[in-house]
């Protein structure tokens, strides 16, 4: 039976001085934004890629200049149990970001579509789905700036993509008051619409919002 092949990660440890404490919430607010997994207080970890490596360099490179320390390693997990479980904890943030734009996005197309049977778009209409798109897009934006999993998370990442490739569709058809083709792109991906659990509270509030 062949064994596994260990699996490699990246540590970044640091420290930066106590004042002034923005040093800190910047340091913070950057890991945070790639997505990484605090192991503890001043240790973060990422699944080793190039583009990790990368961002952790320059976040280390800036820490030094602000008056702090960094040190970056390249680590394998001894116990699997929580290798799993940490990779678990990462695969979940970013599947649940994706999944929130999916949410929103259904939300949309089902506003769309009761929008086709009463044919009434209007110069407000407008304006509120502008708006809701460019939440969307803001969603969307976030989830893949917090994502440094590569194909861990390509198939959550793609359906996001799709789902909001679609709302542009409909939004610029609704646009030109094509009813009709967009009700045939509605047909199309009738997969996307919303279901029960899309109705859950979160995705119909930055709908409404």
């Amino acid at each position: 039976m062949l064994e596994r092949e260990p699996m490699r990660w990246l540590q970044l440890t640091y420290k930066v001085p106590s004042e002034p404490s923005q040093k800190r919430v910047w340091v913070w607010r950057h890991l945070q934004n790639l997505g990484a997994f605090a192991l503890q207080n001043s240790v973060y970890l990422l699944p080793f890629s190039e583009e990790v490596e990368k961002h952790f360099r320059q976040l280390a490179h800036e820490i030094r200049e602000m008056g702090g320390e960094a040190s970056i390693f390249s680590v394998v997990a001894l116990d699997i149990a929580d290798e799993r479980r940490i990779m678990q904890t990462l695969v979940e943030a970013r599947t649940n970001e994706y999944n929130t734009v999916i949410k929103v996005c259904a939300r949309f197309l089902a506003k769309a579509a009761s929008l086709i049977e009463a044919q009434n778009w209007n110069d407000q209409v407008h304006a509120e789905f502008s708006e809701v798109l460019e939440k969307v897009h803001v969603l969307f934006r976030t989830a893949k700036r917090h994502d440094l999993l590569g194909s861990l998370t390509a198939t959550r990442r793609a359906d996001a993509a799709e789902s909001l490739s679609v709302c542009e569709q409909v939004f610029r058809v609704l646009v030109e008051q094509e009813y009709a083709r967009a009700q045939r792109l509605l047909e199309m991906y009738s997969d996307l619409l919303p279901t029960s659990r899309d109705t859950e509270p979160g995705a119909s509030d930055l709908i409404r919002n």
